[in-house]
């Protein structure tokens, strides 16, 4: 059956055809963002964060009372708090931190090498004021320098120097060494291996560090407590109580590991994929309901059409393929709709949350699953039709 005559055949009903075209575009559009989320959220929960997610606990929790949120109680308070955790069994390491990694965004600034700075200015890194024993509690390998032990004021004419990550080191001093280098905020100490900060940042490896003592913790603080395999839930069971046996003016928000931080960070994202993925199941549920119930119908409704082409010499084959050929360029139309609905949907989700933009294979891929559903569902009905003998022609005439 030729091009012409297929869509003549369509445009005898024009409103069934423009129903399900718009159908097979809805699915299409919905059924290639859905895979496209769900895609990326996969990849950024299996990108390498450089932390040991699993056996690394977050505790993030604030003084209840104005005078411990500031020095030199504050002080005093840490310290009690990290010399409390430290003996208990299966804690390798516990760190203060003014915020933990692995968050959206918190406390960022910019960096820039103090002698270019239009060329290296970068504008949000996260920046940690933390105790010594921070990089210990990360499990952080030590590339260059030397890393500061003992906590430095970063408001004094001696300010803490830096620790930055090696992807941040590389981009603000490319060719050459970091340590010793000047930038707005102190001098680099020392270069450590690379770990997920902020999503937020100019680069999730950005990250600065500086061994300081916190002054003021109004909005809370973080202690981070590395445990050995096995012990974590353990040692997380037992922290809430411990800490306000230390100091009972404390709220404890939460605790959990940074492995359970990581999945919270893209939670909206999975349960946005995992929205999308069904209704565009039902969705394609729907299309092939919708095609199936097309397909028959037009068949009772041919019949005589059918009869008089078996009569004339139609093969059985060819009034399947004819059908068939009617549900494929349907199916077509719609997918090229369904595209354009498609790259409209994706910059639409692009502005509410972190999507890529559509590659040239995924709605490809979404289109021949799109006939290959739309073709299972009219095989049946079309089979039928090929059953029409050519004595019916004779007996309606």
């Amino acid at each position: 059956m030729s091009l012409h005559l297929l869509i003549k055949s369509l445009l005898r009903r024009k409103v069934v055809t423009v129903l399900l075209l718009v159908q097979l575009a809805m699915t299409l559009a919905l059924l290639v963002n859905s895979l496209l989320l769900a895609g990326q959220t996969r990849d950024k929960l299996n990108e390498p964060t450089g932390l040991n997610l699993p056996h690394t606990l977050q505790v993030q929790l604030k003084p209840t009372t104005p005078d411990l949120r500031v020095y030199p109680l504050l002080g005093d308070l840490l310290e009690r708090q990290m010399a409390a955790v430290r003996a208990l069994p299966g804690v390798q390491a516990v760190a203060y931190a003014n915020q933990g990694p692995v968050r959206h965004g918190g406390n960022n600034g910019n960096l820039f090498d103090a002698d270019a700075e239009e060329r290296t200015n970068i504008p949000t890194i996260p920046q940690y004021m933390v105790s010594p024993d921070f990089f210990a509690a990360l499990g952080l390998n030590l590339v260059e320098g030397q890393l500061p032990v003992t906590p430095i004021a970063i408001d004094i004419k001696t300010p803490s120097p830096l620790v930055l990550t090696r992807s941040l080191a590389e981009k603000l001093f490319p060719g050459r060494s970091a340590i010793g280098l000047k930038t707005n905020r102190a001098p680099v100490a020392a270069v450590v291996d690379d770990f997920f900060g902020q999503s937020e940042a100019t680069k999730e490896t950005f990250n600065m560090i500086q061994v300081a003592p916190l002054f003021g913790v109004d909005w809370g603080y973080a202690l981070l407590v590395k445990t050995s395999e096995g012990s974590t839930e353990q040692v997380r069971q037992q922290l809430p109580d411990l800490l306000r046996q230390v100091d009972a003016n404390i709220e404890v928000f939460y605790v959990r590991t940074l492995q359970e931080q990581h999945q919270q960070l893209y939670s909206d994202e999975f349960g946005l994929a995992t929205l999308l993925g069904i209704l565009s199941g039902l969705m394609l549920l729907v299309a092939m309901v919708s095609s199936y119930s097309n397909a028959h119908f037009h068949a009772l409704k041919q019949q005589q059409e059918i009869g008089i082409k078996r009569a004339l010499g139609a093969s059985k084959q060819l009034i399947l393929l004819e059908l068939l050929s009617e549900n494929w360029l349907t199916t077509a139309v719609g997918a090229v709709l369904g595209v354009l609905c498609a790259l409209a949907l994706n910059k639409l989700l692009a502005s509410v949350i972190s999507l890529e933009a559509l590659n040239w294979w995924l709605p490809l891929l979404c289109s021949a699953v799109l006939l290959v559903c739309v073709t299972v569902a009219t095989w049946y009905p079309a089979r039928i039709a090929t059953k029409v003998s050519p004595a019916t022609a004779t007996k309606t005439l």
